[in-house]
């Protein structure tokens, strides 16, 4: 009779286990995924921006020194109209000399991600550090990360095709990347 009266309590408890063990982790990554602070509007404007001013002449003072400032608006916009296949709704913000991306990936599986990257003038270029990427709030294995870091470095290469450029300093502010430098003659 004992039996009886344990049985349905006993399938009550179990049913309630199942139920939370099955939302835990719809909760558990979005309690962990990260979100962008403000939303950073995508214009094709802002992206023909970038391109121009990476594929364009300097703008040198008298003595080969130039300064480029590149924003975050331009960086989101490039990034949202020409990496779709690659990440979708992406936000690039720029603060306490950090870059961090937020989108969603696409390929090869759909889920939040979150890059925290930085950048540094190292034997007069560009070099840039993949701090972490996370997938869905959990972390990726490092050879994803240096896949990840391949593809800026292939972004930061064209970006650096100027020949005789020598990076002098980098400076990430809130909203915006500074990169002064100047053209050896």
């Amino acid at each position: 009779m004992q039996t009886q009266k344990r049985t349905p309590r006993l399938m009550l408890l179990l049913a309630l286990s199942v139920f939370a063990l099955s939302c835990l982790p719809c909760q558990t990554s979005s309690q962990i995924a990260p979100t962008p602070v403000r939303t950073v509007p995508v214009s094709t404007q802002e992206a023909e921006n970038l391109v121009s001013t990476l594929g364009g002449e300097l703008l040198l003072d008298s003595e080969g020194y130039f300064v480029l400032v590149v924003t975050e608006e331009e960086l989101t916009s490039y990034v949202a109209l020409n990496m779709q296949e690659s990440i979708t709704d992406p936000q690039v913000l720029l603060t306490d000399g950090q870059i961090f991306l937020y989108g969603t990936l696409v390929s090869p599986i759909e889920a939040p991600v979150t890059a925290i990257c930085s950048l540094e003038a190292v034997d007069d270029q560009v070099q840039v550090t993949v701090e972490s990427v996370e997938l869905d709030g959990f972390p990726i294995p490092r050879t994803f990360v240096e896949a990840f870091a391949q593809q800026i470095d292939g972004f930061i290469t064209f970006a650096q095709r100027q020949e005789n450029v020598e990076i002098t300093g980098i400076e990430i502010t809130e909203g915006e990347i500074t990169i002064t430098g100047r053209v050896l003659s």
